[in-house]
């Protein structure tokens, strides 16, 4: 095991999977960890009359931005103990396509995520990024929950 890479979100079970990724860290002396945060562009909702009071598209990439260097803190903090292996990474675009095309970038052997477990109408509202990674990944995929 050499490179694992990490989709972390801030979320509950982003975090969980975090630890599953620190525990193969701490078998594998040689692995380095990736962790990747992605920005998921968007287009802020505007009253199409006004727009008053609605979130400029910078406003919304200043939140992302703050977001994702909280999150780097937060990642780099937590495993200080793996500092010389541990890198982040901020990415943009569809979620599961930037998972994939990191792991390709830089040679994963595996990719840890959390999921949410949604289930029925949320997931097909929601979507799954972690069913869309288990389908395109070469590497193996390890899905916390």
């Amino acid at each position: 095991m050499k490179t694992i890479v990490w989709a972390v979100d801030g979320s509950e079970c982003s975090w969980r999977a975090g630890e599953w990724a620190v525990e193969i860290l701490e078998k594998w002396s040689e692995a380095e960890l990736v962790a990747v945060y992605v920005h998921v562009p968007t287009v802020p909702a505007a009253d199409a009359w006004t727009g008053i009071g609605m979130p400029t598209v910078m406003d919304v990439e200043a939140q992302e931005s703050a977001i994702e260097q909280e999150l780097r803190e937060q990642v780099l903090e937590k495993l200080q103990p793996f500092a010389g292996r541990v890198t982040f990474r901020g990415e943009y675009g569809a979620s599961a396509d930037v998972i994939v095309d990191v792991a390709e970038a830089v040679g994963a052997d595996l990719i840890v995520m959390g999921t949410h477990g949604r289930k029925g109408l949320d997931r097909v509202l929601m979507g799954s990024v972690s069913t869309a990674v288990l389908h395109r990944a070469r590497q193996a995929v390890l899905v916390v929950r």
